[in-house]
């Protein structure tokens, strides 16, 4: 086993332990640069608010599920992308969506002004605060923004959340996003911790026949981990 190997492997471990001195390097690494500095900054400021803390993000990350909401909506004139990081969901939405008004909401203050100058020349697309946003939506995404750092939690072997990202704050930003959806409006959530089918919101959906499942560990109300249930990732409101 090479340096690397044995100090990722020594740090997992550790990790999965909760040892202090991880901890440590990992707020460490939150230093090295200006984006880490600000995620930091965001986990401080919006602490009981915040979703995922990363922003890592690619312009054509789910290419599949962006065609297949275009074939469900081709007329929607509202969307919001919730959590749209640096902006380049947004640049992908707007190739499908050519004519539509496009929301994005995105917390932290960096990634913000980042996301409003790729789209500084599409007077059809906004970038605010999550707090700022108004009015209702045809179409509304939340892709790998309800959930807090999947790798980490995946490397721990956390068999209880609730510590690091409780169901309620999940809850409460479904609920949220679904009250602004119109009649017949769709919801499409993916890489999420917890199903949108046992969120309070869920009342309100149905899931759309043949939409894709999300993959990955899932967790129950409760905070733990569960063996079996699939989640569905399109949902529209009755």
């Amino acid at each position: 086993m090479g340096v690397a190997a044995l100090i990722r492997s020594r740090m997992k471990a550790a990790r999965k332990r909760g040892a202090p001195w991880v901890r440590l390097v990992d707020v460490l690494r939150l230093l090295w640069t200006a984006q880490a500095r600000s995620d930091l900054g965001t986990r401080l400021a919006h602490r009981r608010d915040v979703h995922q803390t990363t922003t890592q993000t690619a312009e054509e990350r789910y290419p599949e599920l962006f065609d297949l909401l275009a074939e469900l909506a081709p007329a929607a004139q509202r969307i919001l992308s919730f959590g749209c990081s640096t902006g380049e969901e947004l640049i992908a939405l707007r190739r499908r969506f050519p004519a539509a008004e496009i929301v994005g909401a995105e917390i932290n203050r960096r990634s913000r002004r980042i996301a409003a100058r790729h789209t500084a020349g599409d007077q059809l697309t906004t970038v605010l605060p999550p707090a700022m946003i108004a009015g209702s939506f045809d179409l509304m995404l939340a892709l790998a923004v309800l959930q807090r750092e999947p790798h980490k939690i995946a490397e721990m072997e956390v068999e209880n959340l609730s510590p690091y990202y409780p169901f309620e704050r999940f809850d409460a930003a479904v609920r949220e996003l679904v009250a602004r959806l119109r009649t017949g409006g769709l919801l499409c959530v993916d890489n999420a911790h917890y199903r949108v089918e046992y969120s309070s919101g869920a009342a309100e959906l149905d899931p759309v026949r043949g939409s894709p499942v999300m993959t990955g560990v899932l967790f129950g109300p409760e905070g733990r981990r569960l063996a079996g249930p699939i989640a569905h990732t399109i949902f529209r409101k009755r």
